[in-house]
């Protein structure tokens, strides 16, 4: 019995070395690929989900709003309020159906706006409708996290979504980057 486990487990690691290095590869591809040509609305939801670090809906449109949602809330963990605007003009340019109304309001309220401080104010509101967006919609690639902050929202909390596990806190940047929690796997 011995004899048959260091053959399975040589060739177990072989299996898992030549995949990895072979996904890891194909990602970084798509990723140049992407980068160079920019985002088109016609793309498929698998090409998208790359440039999000593999999360996609079932609705190529979902994934596009998510998509954007994130580079928004990556900006604001920089503290970067130019950015954060650029992002948030992105995103309200996807919101064009009217069941998106009051989430484009609140991004075009951050759009507004180069003042981190206001642009995190009005973050609260556009994660909690964009959790409620993500639990109504259907994922089929990747994993979103629900995170939250007890000290954002003048101690009373808030929440955002992340594509990893890692805390990076939108709500105070580099000054509490590790401040917060994950609640849920959406």
């Amino acid at each position: 019995m011995k004899n048959l486990r260091t053959p399975f487990a040589i060739s177990l690691l072989i299996a898992l070395s030549i995949a990895c290095s072979g996904k890891s590869g194909e990602n970084h591809s798509q990723m140049n690929d992407s980068d160079s040509h920019g985002m088109h609305e016609a793309e498929p939801a698998e090409k998208i989900a790359a440039t999000t670090s593999t999360v996609a809906f079932k609705e190529e449109s979902t994934t596009q709003i998510f998509s954007a949602y994130l580079a928004l809330k990556d900006a604001l963990v920089q503290t970067d309020g130019e950015k954060v605007s650029v992002e948030a003009k992105k995103l309200e340019s996807l919101l064009t159906e009217t069941k998106y109304n009051s989430i484009r309001e609140d991004a075009q309220k951050i759009a507004e706006s180069t003042d981190p401080k206001i642009q995190r104010e009005s973050f609260i509101s556009l994660s909690d409708q964009m959790i409620t967006l993500a639990k109504n919609s259907e994922l089929v690639a990747g994993n979103l996290f629900l995170q939250h902050c007890p000290m954002a929202n003048g101690n009373k909390g808030a929440n955002w979504i992340s594509l990893s596990e890692e805390i990076k806190n939108p709500y105070f940047g580099d000054k509490m980057m590790k401040c917060g929690s994950v609640k849920e796997k959406i």
